[in-house]
């Protein structure tokens, strides 16, 4: 490769990194401006024929985007006008992300990751002041930050936890940073008192133990983790008040499932796009809430069996590329990182469905564009070089 980089490709080096960087920001900013942040984001990658074909590379990009704009017709045919917006916006942030993949390399990735790092930090100091400034007027048990809702926030911190984690490993240096982002994360979660994000955080680094082969670790962390779980649910119900609420929690739980359920049947082949349950929860008598609070149940119910497929499809060839550089040894940190985040999206999903939001699921897909990573300095390429699978060009592309 030439060694050699025109002025042209040097510039356009610059608006990469400006634009990765200014993405990660976002995510960290209150709701809003994330939302206004990927749809200028996604107008900028779309309205140049060279940044929409690096975008569009990769294999099953273009179905999966396609998918999700679609999925729009279809809550309009059902006048879902909040799931026609949802799935517009789901499609401007896989489009960022897509174009971040197509350039991201090691060293940007960690990069990036340091940043948001840095600026989850004040998401926590603005939670802390939401719990000081109702104390004075009132109350508020949960606090959510930059969020729209507590739930959000706690798996954007449940995130952040790991992600802090994975740099700890990687950037020994930095430790003493990252055991504060650490700790700032846990405390985010505890002001949200999301018992979800709790138990997902935790058994998400006992994964990333296990994965990393920190044995050690695993068997020390699972049994301080257990201590706590006990302590939560028993002699310190006044340090977690919401860890007694859950069989009430659960029985809500279940009402709103088999509600999911009864809608699934209704709609069984397309749904009747995001946020159905939204719709039809009164139709059932059901219990009052914006999603199925099952990650499966709602995906099932919002797409239907056909759209589901999609999802689904498109969600194991990722996992299968990832296992693949995983075993060839290419960026094979940043593959652990993003199947302990798959992993925590999981087991949260299990009970909520947090992911399906502007700020997580772009900070989910930004672990994920790390698919892309093929060498360690950044690389402005055309759009013929990158045709084709990431797999396909990491011969080329290794120094």
């Amino acid at each position: 490769m030439n060694s050699q980089v025109s002025p042209v490709t040097d510039n356009t080096e610059k608006k990469q990194k400006i634009f990765a960087f200014w993405t990660v920001v976002s995510i960290f900013m209150p709701f809003y401006i994330t939302g206004a942040a990927m749809v200028a984001g996604a107008i900028y990658v779309i309205t140049n024929r060279e940044r929409r074909a690096w975008a569009l590379a990769e294999p099953y990009s273009r179905m999966i985007l396609t998918a999700v704009a679609s999925w729009a017709l279809v809550s309009l045919l059902y006048q879902n006008f909040y799931g026609a917006g949802i799935s517009l916006l789901l499609t401007a942030v896989l489009l960022v992300m897509f174009y971040l993949r197509s350039f991201m390399t090691q060293r940007l990735f960690n990069m990036l990751m340091d940043v948001a790092c840095l600026a989850s930090i004040s998401t926590t100091i603005i939670a802390i002041g939401q719990i000081v400034y109702y104390e004075g007027i009132g109350s508020l048990e949960r606090a959510e930050s930059v969020c729209f809702n507590p739930n959000y926030y706690g798996m954007l911190m449940e995130f952040m936890a790991i992600i802090a984690l994975y740099r700890g490993f990687g950037n020994p240096k930095f430790r003493k940073f990252y055991a504060v982002v650490i700790v700032s994360s846990l405390i985010g979660i505890y002001l949200c008192a999301s018992i979800s994000a709790a138990a997902a955080v935790f058994a998400g680094t006992l994964f990333f133990f296990l994965l990393r082969g920190r044995y050690k670790y695993f068997w020390v962390f699972a049994a301080i983790g257990v201590l706590a779980a006990l302590a939560a649910l028993t002699v310190l119900p006044v340090i977690f008040p919401r860890a007694s609420d859950a069989d009430h929690s659960m029985d809500q739980r279940l009402s709103i499932w088999f509600t999911a359920l009864q809608g699934i049947r209704q709609h069984l082949f397309f749904g009747q796009g995001p946020m159905t349950y939204e719709m039809i929860y009164t139709q059932f008598s059901g219990y009052a809430t914006h999603h199925a609070h099952n990650l499966f149940l709602d995906t099932v119910l919002n797409y239907g069996l056909i759209g589901a497929g999609i999802i689904g499809f498109f969600a194991v060839t990722q996992v299968r590329v990832v296992l693949s550089r995983i075993r060839r040894g290419i960026s094979s940190s940043t593959g652990v990182l993003m199947l302990v985040l798959a992993f925590i999206t999981v087991v949260h999903g299990m009970t909520d469905v947090t992911v399906l939001w502007i700020q997580t699921g772009a900070m989910f897909l930004l672990v994920y564009s790390s698919i892309g990573i093929r060498s360690e300095t950044a690389v402005a390429v055309s759009p013929a070089f990158v045709e084709g699978s990431s797999l396909a060009q990491e011969s080329a592309y290794k120094n």
